[in-house]
């Protein structure tokens, strides 16, 4: 991407939030959670991100995913394989990397000025980008805090659907349960005045946003019935705390500047 490509990118992204913003505070502070309604970013985006994360695929820059039970042990997700959006693959994902960074800064100011509290930094950036390839791949009912992966101190948790040919024959909706470390807890904590428990569909554009340590979710198993189109791509970034002292920040200069796809200087 030029710099005036990337400029007219970063100002839809911009654009974007302007138009969701105020109903995902709104829900934070309501509820615990926020789900748009309709897709945040132009279709003709969302597309380009899509074409984006199959390139990684392609180039090989995904790895098996991995849970965690009881905070310390490991075990591969079936058939769900993931990889991080970094600086050094930006020839290849240049929007993904720009909106991980533009949304990141930008919704950390807005979240902190309508929840001082949480006092979350903008300097440091976690994500991950699953890719789900289907034969009932799926996610145990979890919080996004208490796993020895980086970043540590997640506060708030903003996850994005690419999935242009969703469909209902292909699964993989998320549902959030309610407060608590169990699915057993999360019934019992009274969920429906928080609106919950709720499935959602992945369609593309979606995006769900809640407190890290509050809402328990889970994923049900998901399918591919067309090939790579049908893999369900869901992609989390992490709003961390300023305590927070693990996570490379984006423009730091531990970046190592001689891999042939690192970001350019004008990107930061």
């Amino acid at each position: 991407m030029s710099e005036s490509e990337v400029g007219k990118f970063n100002q839809q992204v911009l654009t974007s939030i302007d138009g969701w913003c105020d109903e995902l505070i709104a829900g934070l502070r309501d509820h615990g959670w926020w789900a748009s309604t309709k897709p945040v970013l132009p279709k003709p985006l969302l597309r380009a991100m899509r074409q984006e994360v199959e390139d990684l695929w392609e180039n090989g820059d995904f790895i098996q995913s991995q849970s965690v039970l009881g905070g310390n042990i490991y075990y591969d997700k079936k058939h769900v394989f993931a990889t991080e959006i970094k600086s050094e693959k930006y020839t290849t994902s240049p929007r993904m990397w720009h909106y991980t960074v533009t949304m990141t800064r930008e919704l950390v100011r807005r979240v902190n000025a309508a929840f001082p509290e949480m006092d979350l930094n903008g300097k440091f950036i976690g994500n991950k980008l699953n890719m789900s390839v289907g034969n009932g791949a799926a996610f145990d009912a979890h919080l996004d805090v208490g796993v020895a992966e980086k970043p540590f101190n997640r506060k708030l948790s903003l996850l994005l659907y690419l999935n242009d040919s969703w469909r209902p024959a292909l699964g993989g909706e998320i549902v959030l349960l309610g407060e608590g470390q169990t699915e057993a807890e999360a019934a019992k904590s009274q969920p429906g005045a928080l609106g919950l428990p709720v499935t959602l569909p992945p369609t593309s554009g979606t995006l769900v946003a809640f407190w890290s340590d509050k809402i328990l979710h889970k994923v049900k198993a998901s399918e591919v019935l067309k090939g790579m189109k049908d893999y369900r791509v869901s992609y989390v970034i992490w709003l961390v705390g300023e305590d927070h002292e693990e996570q490379v920040a984006p423009s730091s200069a531990a970046e190592d500047a001689s891999k042939a796809e690192t970001a350019p200087s004008w990107a930061f």
